[in-house]
């Protein structure tokens, strides 16, 4: 029985704008711009065999009728989706049934092809650390191994629209596709009209959320003001930033963006996320470390990142560790890991 293991790190989103409008789902999406983490989601791929029959029916050669072909079932798929906890998590099949059938109607995958699929998530649902993406994504580069069909690419268009047709998100797929730190130029999926770019640059982050508070982006993506006033301030941050090269001098620059983004949109403002910032920012206070970090939100999660002020001065293991146990001490969730690139 083939087995093949893919890990998919989780993407973050600092600044967006809303773009759903289009026909197609491939084609929506958002500018924006944000980076990629080491942990995120492993899936494990293992072919259970096929339902295609052993032999082709039989051919007469016009001496009598043709053997009629016996028709094919669709291979049996078992999921099995682990949250970081270890516990299963419930009702998130579909995304990945939906992933599966839209990859059999690209004829990326065999329809008769039975899998038993494991994925296993090393962050938190729903605090804009990009799991359904993540998860999406590994699975189908898991299926690209075992299928050898096709360019990956054309995996990826199917993940954007499963996340799109399910309101997961907007951009995490053209975002994990861009690697590292990147900014989306275009909405759409990847090589069906978005684009991004990014840039590589390893550095050691701690992200923080609040485990009894959760938000899913169809709150704020399917709702008119929201979207009027997150569009509004999305937009006049990714026209500042595209006016440069993308390359690491750009890090203070998103910086900016970003607080600016949170400000304007009115994100920042909701109790929830103004409280958890605020916590956090004092207990960075409370250990000296607050002039070598900004806190800035994850969207659309109740979460922050503590990222390190310049690229070429990152954060020392110790004082990871420093920040990481000062806000354990508070209850919130903490994960510290990497920038990844």
């Amino acid at each position: 029985m083939a087995s093949y293991t893919v890990s998919c790190g989780g993407h973050i989103t600092l600044l967006f704008s809303i773009w759903k409008d289009a026909r197609l789902a491939r084609s929506q999406g958002s500018r924006g711009a944000g980076f990629n983490v080491v942990d995120g989601v492993e899936a494990t791929v293992r072919h259970m065999g096929t339902n295609e029959p052993d032999a082709p029916a039989e051919l007469s050669q016009g001496s009598g009728l043709d053997g009629r072909p016996s028709k094919v079932e669709p291979g049996e798929i078992r999921l099995n989706i682990v949250s970081m906890q270890g516990t299963p998590i419930e009702h998130s099949e579909h995304f990945y049934i939906d992933l599966i059938e839209g990859l059999r109607n690209a004829r990326l995958l065999n329809p008769a092809d039975a899998f038993d699929i494991e994925v296993v998530l090393a962050l938190p649902t729903s605090q804009g650390f990009g799991m359904s993406a993540a998860g999406l994504v590994a699975v189908a580069r898991a299926l690209h191994a075992h299928s050898r069909v096709g360019r990956e690419d054309q995996y990826l268009r199917v993940a954007h629209r499963i996340e799109r047709i399910h309101s997961g998100g907007l951009g995490d797929v053209l975002g994990i596709a861009a690697q590292g730190i990147e900014l989306r130029l275009e909405p759409g999926a990847p090589g069906a009209g978005g684009k991004a770019v990014g840039f590589p640059s390893s550095q050691p982050i701690v992200l923080v959320w609040k485990p009894d508070e959760a938000r899913h982006t169809s709150k704020y993506i399917d709702d008119p003001d929201w979207i009027r006033t997150i569009s509004a301030a999305g937009e006049k941050a990714v026209r500042t930033l595209r006016l440069n090269e993308w390359n690491t001098d750009s890090w203070s620059d998103l910086m900016l963006q970003s607080r600016n983004f949170s400000q304007a949109s009115g994100l920042l403002e909701e109790p929830e996320r103004m409280s958890l910032n605020s916590a956090v920012l004092d207990a960075l206070r409370g250990i000296g470390l607050h002039t070598r970090v900004f806190v800035r939100l994850c969207m659309l999660g109740v979460s922050v990142a503590v990222l390190p002020r310049r690229l070429d001065e990152p954060l020392r293991s110790e004082e990871i560790t420093l920040i990481a146990d000062a806000l354990r001490a508070l209850d919130f969730g903490v994960r510290e890991t990497m920038i990844s690139g």
